[in-house]
């Protein structure tokens, strides 16, 4: 049936509702979905009827038939929340869903947030997700619930925690209490305060609390402390933290978990001068087991050009990774130091013969930063313009437009390039010759 047609007979569908066969019923709010928002608004009081049916499968399909128009829905918001009290957990969680669609049924959060309480998960579940959709306004309710740690179910007090999550301003009001919470005997409670405490712009105003949960038991709540720690947006505040604290992150570089160890580089790539003081300890992880690890160590060096230089001969240990991408970013981080650049040249141009495109590329590209090696491997650079991958004739190409004096030193070559089978190798020798016309001639 089109939804013309639902338009045109609504009046004899709902009165279908009614029905004593259920199974018509059903079938009837079934219809009714397909319908325009008009017959729902228009025929709503009998829907809302449906909610007191005694059969569990009518109310629950009453239900999510409202939850197809936010009008209905506004208008009849009193009596769907009054279905929270409903003997069945699935007819509750139907209500609470329906309450999503609309912040404006809200104004009932009072009741819903008493089902943060329910003895059925899922129930709870359900209940976070509605408030979700509640303003930081409507959430100062919510602030009390934050108080409860009493409640022995540890769900209840990951749910008090979601809570404020929605409103940093919540989270500052409510700091003391989800402190508190990282000390909760349940992982989950911990991870989420940790959550929680990082949505708010002040959470670094607790460094210190924060920096003691880098010894916590469990990983996950380890790894949420240091991303606290690494993505605050208040930069000021955390340069204080790194610089105070930063022993303590430096000590997770030995953490038995791959993504503490890398995060703890994370965040001190945060800090120029942390790179620069714990440039010792972030080396080490050059050689650590796992490839992330490494490539992150590489990472947080180019934070500070100074380390890169100091340190440059561990960092060209790295162009014979057996990692591809570790190869790649131990030249990008080589390309941040132009004394580096000078200091290794050697090694970078034999970079341009590695069995990976992107290291090759990457090898070209930071040559940019000494047009005196551009000039003195100038021949290998130029066989570059004869490879197969066109990425890597675009770089050499790029090369050799900042170094006029290497395209005519080695003009006789590139000429000798016009004659290959290939055109887009020869294309790339024209364009060479046309920046140096000397070379022409």
């Amino acid at each position: 049936i089109s939804p013309a047609a639902i338009l045109r007979d609504g009046a004899e569908i709902v009165q279908l509702l009614e029905h004593s066969n259920i199974s018509v019923s059903l079938a009837a709010l079934e219809l009714l979905r397909r319908s325009p928002d008009a017959v729902l608004q228009q025929h709503g009081a009998e829907i809302i009827q449906r909610l007191q049916h005694h059969d569990r499968s009518v109310r629950e399909a009453a239900l999510g038939l409202l939850r197809t128009s936010p009008n209905a829905v506004s208008l009849h918001g009193a009596a769907i929340v009054s279905k929270l009290d409903d003997p069945e957990v699935a007819v509750r969680q139907a209500a609470l869903r329906t309450l999503q669609i609309l912040p404006r049924a809200l104004q009932h959060n009072a009741a819903i947030v008493s089902r943060l309480t329910n003895s059925s998960f899922a129930g709870r579940h359900a209940a976070r997700g509605t408030l979700r959709k509640s303003s930081g306004a409507e959430l100062k309710r919510g602030a009390a619930i934050v108080r409860q740690h009493e409640n022995p179910d540890r769900s209840v007090h990951k749910a008090e925690l979601d809570l404020p999550r929605l409103s940093p301003s919540a989270v500052s009001q409510d700091g003391a209490a989800i402190l508190r919470k990282l000390d909760d005997p349940e992982v989950a409670v911990r991870q989420t305060a940790l959550t929680t405490l990082g949505e708010s712009p002040d959470a670094l105003q607790h460094g210190a609390a924060i920096v003691n949960k880098l010894d916590d038991s469990a990983v996950v709540v380890r790894h949420a402390a240091l991303r606290i720690l690494g993505e605050s947006s208040d930069a000021a505040m955390q340069r204080i933290v790194l610089k105070k604290h930063s022993p303590a992150i430096v000590h997770k570089l030995d953490d038995p978990e791959v993504v503490v160890r890398e995060a703890a580089l994370t965040v001190l790539g945060k800090s120029p001068d942390s790179v620069l003081q714990h440039g010792v300890a972030i080396v080490s992880k050059l050689d650590d087991p796992a490839v992330s690890v490494r490539q992150a160590a590489l990472t947080t060096l180019e934070k500070s050009p100074d380390a890169v230089l100091q340190h440059g001969a561990a960092i060209v240990s790295k162009l014979d990774d057996p990692a591809v991408a570790v190869r790649q970013a131990a030249l990008t981080t080589l390309g941040k130091s132009r004394g580096a650049v000078l200091q290794h040249c050697a090694a970078i141009i034999s970079k341009l013969d590695d069995s990976a495109v992107v290291v090759q590329r990457a090898a070209l590209m930071i040559l940019r930063k000494s047009p005196a090696a551009t000039l003195q491997h100038g021949a290998v650079i130029i066989r570059r313009l004869e490879h197969q991958d066109t990425r890597v004739r675009e770089a050499a190409l790029a090369l050799l437009r900042v170094s006029p004096d290497a395209v005519l030193q080695h003009s006789t070559a590139i000429v000798h390039l016009l004659a290959h089978s290939d055109e887009a190798v020869r294309q790339a020798a024209l364009a060479v010759l046309m920046i140096s016309p000397a070379a022409i001639l």
